[in-house]
């Protein structure tokens, strides 16, 4: 009798853990979707979800294809001015394409985001339809590639600027910056 009460006793108390171990369960995991769910919420607020790179007019890895084929960025040329061994010269033009493809960028972004804002505004009106979808996801489309080029742009000129021992260093440099550390 001593044993079945024990065995009762204990099936209760492991029903009980079961249940913490439920509700822990439960609440971990909603945790975890609510710390998964946030940025998602706060990107919806921003209109494009990219708008500070835009308007800053960073890269954004738009010429990442020319950077691994040997097309050298000039803000990095310059960062490496030094290991480069860029001469006056080559210092001088490096820092006229960088401004003008950081004016140029930003003045790219900041359409684009007013672009993306209509859209948004669109939806938020209701009255969008197929027909204007489309013209302005062409519009914001070909606002997108213009800014591509003038990064892609950059990096062709670079080419043209340094020496081809140059950018071979710059292609090391660059490949031992990115190397993930183990």
């Amino acid at each position: 009798m001593r044993t079945a009460c024990n065995l009762r006793s204990c099936s209760k108390k492991r029903e009980r853990l079961d249940m913490w171990k439920s509700i822990s369960i439960r609440l971990v995991l909603a945790a975890f979707i609510s710390a998964m769910a946030a940025p998602y919420l706060e990107c919806q607020a921003v209109v494009p979800p990219d708008k500070d790179e835009l308007l800053k007019g960073m890269g954004m890895g738009l010429a990442t294809i020319a950077e691994v084929n040997g097309y050298p960025g000039p803000k990095h040329a310059i960062a490496l001015k030094t290991e480069l061994g860029l001469t006056r010269d080559q210092l001088k033009k490096t820092e006229a394409l960088d401004k003008v493809v950081s004016s140029s960028a930003v003045a790219k972004g900041d359409e684009i985001v007013q672009a993306e804002q209509e859209l948004s505004k669109l939806f938020e009106s209701g009255t969008i339809t197929e027909k204007v979808l489309r013209t302005q996801l062409e519009h914001i489309g070909k606002l997108r590639a213009d800014l591509r080029f003038i990064h892609l742009q950059a990096h062709m000129r670079m080419k043209q600027i340094l020496t081809p021992d140059q950018i071979k260093q710059y292609s090391e440099l660059r490949a031992r910056e990115n190397k993930p550390e183990n």
